[in-house]
């Protein structure tokens, strides 16, 4: 009877440690490879605050530094030369620097509330910029060779305080969708045919535009959705 008690705890040990293996393999397999009290791998493609992306600076594509409120434009985002997409949402830093331009494959920038009252003409030398948000700005006037911007499809100005738009803008043949809520407009550039080519959808909610202008607008950009109210 000992010896078949003895054989029956080591089929138990044994069996229970098959077990526990098997448990083991399906943590990892869910887990991405990954055993369930060590995080999964760091995309190093991607990164959320300075210190990741300076880990593998040629490396990074997407920097995402929203709600990090940083009060100045990071020096070293210049180093990042490949670099894609940058998020500075929410971060203080009240204008960016000419050098901004040495970041030549940005094709998304996002600088809404970040307290800019001007814009450097250094972004439209951004030549595969495809999406621009300025919203939530102190803006009162805008580069005036906007229009340099060829290859941008979505311009987000919401809630700024200009007054005019530089007659560049109306030659933006890629623009899609371009969103000017509550600024202070009573008038756009009075030649809009390139943008006539391809915007869908045009946002002009909360500007004392006049009800003339209103139908030029319409006129003019007879494909496009127009919005006022």
């Amino acid at each position: 009877m000992e010896k078949d008690s003895t054989r029956f705890r080591k089929i138990v040990f044994k069996i229970r440690g098959i077990f526990v293996s098997l448990v083991a393999l399906l943590a990892m397999h869910f887990t991405g490879g990954c055993t369930p009290s060590s995080p999964p791998p760091r995309d190093p493609q991607r990164a959320i605050t300075m210190e990741e992306a300076m880990e593998s600076p040629d490396k990074v594509r997407d920097l995402d530094l929203f709600y990090r409120r940083l009060p100045v434009f990071p020096v070293d985002i210049l180093k990042l030369t490949n670099l894609e997409h940058l998020t500075l949402r929410t971060c203080t830093i009240g204008t960016l620097p000419e050098e901004i331009a040495s970041l030549s494959k940005l094709t998304s920038l996002d600088m809404g509330q970040t307290s800019l009252t001007n814009l450097t003409s250094a972004v439209v030398r951004l030549p595969r910029l495809k999406k621009l948000w300025l919203n939530d700005n102190a803006l009162v006037a805008l580069p005036p060779d906007l229009g340099n911007l060829k290859q941008l499809v979505y311009l987000n100005l919401d809630r700024n305080q200009l007054t005019s738009l530089p007659d560049s803008t109306g030659t933006m043949t890629s623009l899609r969708w371009l969103r000017l809520n509550d600024n202070k407009l009573t008038a756009l550039p009075r030649d809009l045919s390139g943008l006539a080519q391809n915007l869908e959808t045009l946002y002009l909610m909360g500007n004392p535009l006049p009800d003339k202008e209103r139908d030029r607008i319409r006129n003019l950009l007879p494909k496009c959705k127009v919005v006022f109210q």
